[in-house]
């Protein structure tokens, strides 16, 4: 019993002691940077890094398959599986990007592009499938980045057309890509104009419903898709174009895309001070 009385208190004691020590200050453990730039030491690099200052993008000539390919545990894609790209042709990287932002960044203030821009840009070539090599793209999006083509000798080989298209495919992938990640500000009175659960819609009359394409009428998810397909038309096309086509009365015989029409160019323009037929009016740079 006197030596369960001594062993009691030492480790009394003890715990008293441990209890009282003073403990050791947290530090916070040393954080890799994801990606560091610059990348290199051409003219073109600080450029990337007012552009990573600016908006938080990472704009990026040197990356790996898991850059373009990574999407989360719980994602069904399979991106990284279907495409793949070459990294960027480091001579051309200057003149590409340059192009770029003439035509494309310089559309959208600059709150608009630090809320929407993706976490990363990649800036590569031989953009194309796996399955076939033939089939190349000028711009596609994952779930946290968008990787350009062409930048390479091959940007010297396009014509002024390859070259609008080119630019047209970024501003289309650029609203695909903010819907699909939930961000897309389609405004409320526009989804009042069309009646999305109407039958009757056939691919001469689809007009007359306020749609600008008959596949979106048979589509699922008919109102986002209804105006990605205006903004991929108001971004490709001249005003003089679309007043000949799906602005013209004889085709818009119910009013309802012109409706739809101004709608979208006055609530962008009011709101985020974005005038998107400006895009669709302009040349390449």
């Amino acid at each position: 019993m006197k030596n369960l009385k001594y062993l009691i208190f030492f480790l009394t004691i003890s715990v008293i002691s441990l209890g009282c020590k003073k403990e050791a200050e947290l530090e916070p453990s040393d954080i890799e940077v994801q990606y560091k730039l610059p990348q290199g030491n051409h003219d073109y690099d600080p450029i990337l890094v007012a552009l990573n200052n600016k908006y938080g993008t990472f704009f990026l000539y040197k990356f790996n398959a898991v850059d373009f390919g990574a999407t989360p545990v719980y994602s069904t894609s399979n991106f990284g599986n279907n495409y793949t790209v070459d990294i960027a042709d480091e001579a051309y990287v200057g003149k590409v990007l340059s192009f770029v932002q003439k035509n494309w960044l310089s559309y959208y203030s600059d709150s608009f592009l630090k809320t929407n821009l993706p976490f990363k840009v990649l800036l590569g070539q031989n953009l194309r499938s796996k399955a076939s090599a033939t089939t190349t793209y000028t711009v596609l999006s994952s779930y946290n980045q968008m990787t350009l083509n062409n930048f390479s000798a091959s940007f010297d080989t396009m014509t002024d057309a390859q070259k609008k298209t080119y630019v047209n495919n970024l501003h289309v992938e650029f609203f695909n890509f903010i819907n699909n990640r939930g961000k897309l500000d389609i405004p409320a009175e526009f989804l009042t104009i069309t009646n999305y659960t109407q039958t009757g819609v056939t691919a001469t009359n689809f007009y007359t419903y306020g749609y600008v394409s008959y596949v979106v009428s048979l589509q699922d998810n008919r109102p986002t898709r209804d105006f990605l397909s205006y903004i991929a038309l108001i971004t490709s096309k001249t005003k003089v174009e679309l007043d000949a086509t799906i602005l013209k009365s004889s085709n818009d015989t119910a009013g309802l895309v012109k409706k739809k029409y101004d709608i979208i160019i006055n609530y962008y323009k009011t709101k985020y001070n974005i005038d998107l037929q400006a895009i669709g009016n302009a040349g390449v740079i």
